[in-house]
């Protein structure tokens, strides 16, 4: 039996309910900004929408209950993930995407699964959340923001690379570790640009 998708009015009140208002204003910022890209490169606003709103859905649980989560949900867990439980978010979010909200369209559930690590040959959904999650207006301005924002607008390739370009440098400034899959994700659209 098909779950209904919740009503816009009934997910935002959720969600106010269980993120910080900082998380709150960048998920309205994302599906805004998901809209206008939906718009500008002919895919479906209302999906984009749907997506942008629900791509932090599990942020606010705690990091050590995403491990615990994961594995109750049978998501399979990175070595990178398990290493940084916080990573885990869009996969759990995917989850309660489809378990809690009622969403059942598998390119809006992988979008939001893939919105922080990207992967080789996203959707135009996917692509328009990854960078949408990016670039929103209530971001705080980090290196390049600015020509990012317009990349964007203009060459939704290009501006894909750019982020995870930037991704990768910053997380090896910070010495962190680095999913996989955004390596991989950088080095497919470097190849196929």
């Amino acid at each position: 039996m098909s779950k209904e998708v919740m009503e816009r009015a009934e997910i935002v009140k959720k969600l106010e309910s269980k993120l910080k208002p900082g998380r709150f204003v960048h998920s309205i910022g994302v599906e805004y900004t998901a809209a206008n890209l939906a718009f500008l490169y002919g895919a479906d606003v209302e999906r984009a929408r749907l997506a942008g709103l629900l791509h932090d859905c599990a942020k606010y649980i705690p990091t050590d209950e995403k491990l615990k989560r994961a594995k109750k949900y049978g998501i399979k867990i990175s070595k990178c993930e398990k290493a940084n439980p916080d990573l885990l978010h869009g996969k759990i979010g995917a989850y309660l995407a489809r378990e809690k909200y009622g969403v059942e369209d598998e390119e809006i559930l992988s979008a939001i699964s893939y919105h922080t690590t990207g992967r080789p040959g996203m959707t135009l959904l996917e692509k328009i959340i990854f960078v949408a999650d990016y670039i929103e207006p209530n971001r705080r301005i980090i290196r390049e923001l600015p020509e990012i924002r317009r990349e964007a607008y203009t060459d939704l390739d290009k501006c894909v690379i750019h982020i995870l370009k930037n991704t990768l440098e910053y997380l090896e400034t910070l010495n962190a570790a680095i999913d996989d899959l955004t390596k991989e994700t950088y080095d497919y659209y470097v190849a196929n640009k």
